[in-house]
């Protein structure tokens, strides 16, 4: 992208904030305009894609919270596949749900059903904090050194629509994780907080600053520190020219021990350079096909899909195998797979086996 192009981006952002472009959407719903170049960028913000030059139709991406889907939700995305998207849908391997070739004037109601379900696409794209990035199973793994899902959950809570983050030079993206090793999020996130055990068997977070460990913090200071990460990229990061507008640009072109220094001096505790930890010898379960929770009485069932376009008929049939064996959550993995979450133990080979009917298969 050209220089011209990121300082027009620039002014685009000054004139008009993307989270504020809401309005506008329902505008251009109701009257038919043509959307402007400019109104087509912030649109981003909201997940809005045009398909076709002429905006005869949109595409509308779904980022999921830590990748999770109730039952309820589940019913409602169906509804929408079927009034305004074809009959189907797509399972990204960005934890989000496409929908495709859709009339602009569908979005107010789609947004409305999406709303009473708890479903929103703030922050899809654009120079926001995107969603937090987790491993599939928080909570459920009993390898799992620590249950990140709280904390996650709190990044969200403060980055997602919040709109002293919706103007950074470019995105950021955080993840977190329970493992040592981190999550296999199929890219190099820009900050990883990765659960670890000092020789005393206490829990701290290793932060990993693109390819580079820096420091370790404890589960209390994870949040601070990844607004003071924010906050950096915000007030430092380059924003003439696009193709420096990056956080690994600010990060490799200031060397990340000055990096860690300005982050050290930006917080009101001591981030630990160097610590003594404790390596797990526990490997971590299997994702795919039926595992004991440590939940009591419940596995998850890891399934395998062949396409990442969901026919709607094959999602009421998930909905229904799902009710008929009183399971009521799944996840969307990062490779576009899905975790049913909380099977009883007692029916989990026998909804397996029917998933796998239905083409989400679990023997694998």
């Amino acid at each position: 992208m050209s220089t011209n192009l990121a300082i027009n981006i620039e002014k685009i952002k000054k004139d008009k904030n993307g989270i504020d472009v809401l309005a506008d959407i329902y505008f251009y719903a109701v009257f038919g305009e043509r959307v402007s170049a400019e109104d087509l960028e912030r649109f981003k913000w909201y997940g809005i894609y045009a398909q076709d030059e002429k905006q005869e139709y949109f595409k509308l991406k779904i980022p999921l919270s830590l990748g999770q889907l109730n039952l309820e939700q589940i019913k409602v995305l169906s509804t929408i596949s079927n009034k305004f998207s074809n009959d189907t849908l797509i399972f990204s391997n960005e934890q989000k749900i496409e929908f495709k070739n859709l009339k602009i004037n569908s979005l107010p109601e789609i947004f409305t059903l999406l709303n009473e379900v708890k479903l929103n696409t703030y922050f899809e794209a654009g120079h926001t904090v995107r969603r937090v990035l987790t491993c599939p199973v928080n909570g459920l793994d009993d390898t799992q050194l620590f249950d990140v899902e709280p904390l996650a959950n709190k990044l969200n809570d403060t980055f997602i629509g919040n709109k002293n983050f919706e103007n950074l030079p470019n995105k950021l993206q955080i993840a977190i994780s329970g493992y040592e090793e981190g999550c296999n999020v199929q890219f190099t996130p820009d900050v990883s907080f990765n659960a670890m055990k000092d020789s005393k068997d206490k829990i701290y977070f290793a932060i990993k600053i693109l390819d580079s460990f820096i420091g370790f913090i404890t589960p209390a200071q994870v949040v601070k520190t990844a607004t003071a990460i924010a906050n950096l990229y915000k007030d430092f990061g380059e924003r003439s020219d696009e193709s420096k507008s990056s956080f690994e640009y600010l990060v490799k072109s200031w060397g990340i021990n000055k990096f860690f220094d300005i982050l050290n001096a930006t917080v009101d505790y001591k981030i630990q350079a160097n610590m003594l930890t404790k390596q797990s010898t526990n490997g971590r379960k299997p994702r795919m096909g039926i595992n004991q929770s440590k939940i009591e009485g419940q596995s998850y069932i890891g399934c395998k899909l062949n396409t990442s376009i969901i026919q709607r008929e094959n999602l009421d049939n998930l909905s229904s195998l799902l009710e008929k064996y009183n399971a009521t959550k799944i996840k969307i993995t990062h490779k576009g797979n899905i975790i049913v979450l909380d099977a009883p133990t007692s029916d989990a080979n026998n909804l397996a086996s029917e998933l796998e009917k239905i083409n989400f298969n679990p023997f694998v």
